[in-house]
């Protein structure tokens, strides 16, 4: 006597695979999106805390400036590991205005 599945089992077998990988592809694409985006909104916040410390050491210095653009060499090399600054997982760069020291992201809709 052989034994295995019939050609209805293994067919519902594939058919729920099928609706699961419908519903999980969706997600899995929202939930890379949204960690794209985190990623984009963390290093914002870690440009604003690297502006804050280089103003607060030109502060001791005693000129109290923020600098003139986020590729200064001696900002990007003195305050970000990689010796540059960071840009958004999709490539774009930040809105800098050097007067007030303010940087703002980009719009995240592609």
């Amino acid at each position: 006597m052989k034994r295995g599945f019939t050609l209805i089992e293994l067919v519902m077998v594939i058919v729920v695979i099928s609706i699961l990988a419908a519903i999980a592809v969706p997600k899995f694409i929202d939930l890379q999106a949204n960690a794209r985006e985190a990623a984009c909104d963390g290093t914002v916040a870690t440009i604003r805390s690297a502006l804050a410390a280089y103003y607060a050491q030109t502060a001791i210095a005693g000129s109290a400036v923020f600098p003139t653009t986020l590729a200064l060499s001696t900002f990007a090399h003195n305050y970000f590991a990689s010796g540059d600054t960071a840009l958004c997982p999709n490539g774009d760069a930040y809105t800098y205005v050097a007067a007030t020291g303010v940087v703002t992201e980009h719009d995240h809709t592609p």
